[in-house]
């Protein structure tokens, strides 16, 4: 198949181009009684308060937001939801509909032009539908569920495996994740990326290499009685707000937070518990002790500078280190070469900041080092997360209560999905026991991940695309390639409880499935369905919707789903038990997952149980049976006259391509989303100053990137450094820009210039 090359946009293509936020008075404390009603003007009018009494507690639903762990249930409140949880719950019991009027109502072109804000607000998807570009009808049309399922099955039978992607959002469960990877293997690929491919996978590339397990040591207790959490790259108030519970505990407890990020966040500066008397009262708690603000890309050199401080010290844990870890004389010998100027400009801090972060590290006994995706999409993100993990293996701080690594994880399944067999390259044990569990011949070569599947799409050597769940085409880089690329295939199929952005960009022919969701009741033939989590913590709990659909849906379960496919294109007698009964898929599992054993009965205990943990009891499955120190280079990133670091976030209404609202009210934006955040003094460097409207220009080696319209926000945020929102940014990082090991997109430290176009005046009142 030969397919003409791609031009890259000069502009950005995606929707939104021209909003004209407000921008004005920042709230400066998180939660509290204000993130209360908040929380409850999205959840009345959509009916949510129900799901939400029970969410995150034994016997009720996961919240489908975050992969926060969820507390003992000794230790839970009266309510286990934030503010984000409600508003991710509110999306999914809506009472309006995208029905049939709405596709016929509105062309695929007509969808291209609509922010995911909007189409989000469509309401839920009623029936199947199908793009059929052949018929000359941009639209969307009902299906049947049986013709479906047989153009899904004609296509597969007519396509090489390889040709066929199978992609996988973090919010999908754990049993139609294991059945999605089964139906990926049974056609004979492991063409199976998701969306960790995109934050984390530079965490478990790091993680694996140097502690033998890609995935956190830390449970909800050791984030309670640590003397110290380091929190670098995050924002729990507006990306895991029950984060901030937690960590009030911490303080209660006695313990400190060091917060290092380029931009001040609220959530770790004032906190109001709202559960508790001051929070009622509107009495704001300080959480973090220090705050460094430091440089985008920063943070390898910073904690190479502290680890460099601690050896002159001697603070370092040496019975811990002759026992447990190797690599120790290489790694000292290289930290000890390093230049003491050149890490301080790496991270943008003085000599005083490193020696008060070493007071608090000698001062602690216990330390526990938090990151999010504010460390995991720069280019060297890897050797970030090995430099972190030597500072806590040469202070001894892994495998020992209130101490460890906690990397916190987006959707609430994505570590889940992984576990399940979700990975392109999944080891041998795994692929061979699920060849003698079912009977067929398992592939063994390596698949597309997330970004090597987007590279297939744009080059033509796809033709099938499946998502469950996700919005793929607006949370990758290189918008206008990824979306070109999709268009690419001559199948896509997606299943969906609402629009995105996603739909507007189909195959020759494409399917929407409306899906049952978590909130919803899931009754199969022996009654009704559990499905299951882990969270970030590495537990595994159930979710049981309550509420029952509308009879206006005409909805099937992804499992349901994912199961009918495999009868349909292969025949197989295994599918059908599982729709049936979710415990089966369960059984499966536990024959073929490490950890899982009496997964049916464990899962009815409150708060499940937790996977084993190797770091976590100082068990190490490297190739020596030791934990690695590693030697990692020191790469300042040294800007040309005019350039800034570009950093992406979300905004306070938003979760990942989720767009709740268009206010951000802890940074002072209402009413839209392309907005700048500028140091003043970058600001005035430049003849610039807030109001101003720029566009952002990104330069690669193949060729000059533009999102246009966004207006500056002088904010105090690191020099040299600016911040925007994401998807809207995505058009300015190539798809063939990744983190070295990872692959994962480098949504971070994007060298980019600001040309002024006008100049507006607007804020908020």
């Amino acid at each position: 198949m030969t397919t003409p090359p791609f031009e890259i946009s000069n502009v950005n293509p995606t929707a939104n181009e021209f909003d004209d936020p407000d921008v004005g008075r920042r709230i400066t404390s998180a939660a509290g009684v204000p993130g209360v009603l908040h929380a409850m003007q999205h959840a009345i009018p959509n009916r949510a308060l129900l799901p939400l009494i029970t969410m995150n507690k034994p016997g009720g639903i996961d919240c489908p937001g975050c992969a926060w762990p969820e507390p003992s249930t000794s230790n839970l409140g009266v309510v286990e939801f934030c503010e984000n949880g409600a508003k991710a719950v509110a999306e999914e019991t809506t009472p309006v509909r995208a029905g049939r009027d709405f596709w016929a109502e509105h062309s695929i072109f007509d969808l291209r032009e609509k922010t995911d804000h909007w189409l989000g607000k469509r309401g839920r998807i009623t029936e199947p539908m199908l793009y059929d570009r052949s018929s000359g009808d941009h639209h969307y049309r009902p299906i049947s569920w049986d013709r479906a399922f047989e153009l899904i099955a004609d296509k597969l039978h007519h396509i090489e495996p390889d040709e066929a992607v199978f992609y996988t959002s973090g919010r999908a469960p754990n049993e139609p994740a294991y059945m999605l990877q089964l139906l990926a293997r049974r056609l004979g690929t492991n063409n199976l990326p998701d969306c960790g491919n995109m934050c984390h996978e530079s965490t478990g590339s790091a993680l694996g290499e140097t502690l033998g397990l890609g995935k956190g040591s830390v449970v909800m207790e050791d984030f309670y009685n640590t003397d110290l959490l380091i929190s670098v790259g995050q924002n729990p108030g507006t990306n895991h707000p029950r984060a901030l519970t937690a960590f009030k505990q911490l303080k209660d407890n006695g313990g400190k937070i060091l917060a290092l990020n380029p931009m001040p966040e609220t959530g770790l500066m004032k906190f109001r518990e709202p559960q508790s008397v001051k929070g009622a009262l509107n009495i704001s708690e300080k959480l973090a002790d220090k705050y460094l603000q430091i440089r985008l890309d920063g943070d390898r050199a910073f904690f190479q500078a502290l680890n460099k401080e601690l050896i002159r010290r001697n603070a370092l844990d040496h019975a811990f280190l002759e026992k447990f870890c190797s690599g120790f004389d290489e790694t000292i010998a290289h930290l000890k070469s390093l230049d003491d100027a050149t890490l301080l400009r790496g991270c943008g801090l003085k000599a005083s900041d490193i020696q008060a972060a070493a007071d608090m590290v000698e001062e602690s006994d216990t330390v526990v080092v938090s990151w999010t995706l504010g460390v995991t999409q720069h280019k060297n993100a890897v050797y970030t997360i090995r430099e972190m993990v030597n500072f806590l293996l040469l202070t001894g701080n892994i495998g020992k209560p209130g101490a460890g690594t906690a990397p916190l994880r987006g959707h609430s399944n994505v570590q889940g999905d992984r576990t399940m067999g979700i990975w392109e390259k999944m080891p041998e044990k795994f692929l061979s026991a699920l060849e003698q569990e079912f009977g067929f011949a398992v592939p063994r070569k390596h698949g597309y991940d997330t970004v090597d599947s987007l590279r297939a799409m744009r080059d033509g050597k796809t033709k099938f695309f499946l998502s469950l769940g996700g919005n793929l085409v607006r949370v990758s880089s290189d918008t206008s390639v990824v979306e070109k690329g999709m268009e690419s295939n001559e199948l896509t199929v997606h299943l969906s409880t609402k629009p995105n952005g996603s739909h507007a960009w189909p195959g020759d022919k494409s399917l929407i499935l409306p899906v049952i969701a978590r909130t919803d009741k899931d009754v199969q033939k022996s009654g009704v369905q559990t499905v299951t989590v882990e969270d970030s913590a590495g537990a595994v709990h159930g979710s049981t919707g309550k509420r029952t659909a509308n009879r206006d849906l005409n909805l099937r379960s992804e499992c349901d789903i994912i199961g009918t496919i495999g009868k349909t294109t292969f025949g197989d007698d295994f599918w059908q038990p599982m729709i049936d009964d979710y415990s089966v898929i369960r059984d499966h599992i536990e024959a073929t997952i490490p950890g899982f054993h009496d997964f049916n009965r464990r899962i009815q205990n409150p708060g499940g149980f937790l996977l084993p943990n190797g770091p976590r009891e100082r068990i190490f499955n490297t190739s020596d049976g030791k934990a690695h120190l590693t030697v990692n280079e020191t790469n300042v990133i040294e800007l040309e006259p005019g350039y800034l670091l570009m950093n992406t976030v979300r905004s306070h209404d938003q979760y990942n391509s989720t767009i709740y609202g268009l206010d951000d009210r802890y940074r002072g934006v209402r009413n839209g989303r392309r907005v700048v955040f500028v140091n003043p003094t970058d600001c005035a460097e430049r003849g610039l100053q807030d109001g101003d409207i720029v566009d952002i220009v990104s330069v690669f080696s193949d060729g000059e990137r533009r999102a246009p319209n966004f207006r500056v926000v002088e904010y105090d945020t690191a020099k040299d450094c600016v911040t925007t929102y994401f998807p809207e940014a995505n058009v300015l990082v190539p798809l063939d820009s990744v983190a070295e090991r990872s692959n994962t997109p480098t949504s971070k430290s994007v060298i980019v210039r600001l040309e002024k176009v006008g100049t507006t005046n607007k804020t908020a009142q």
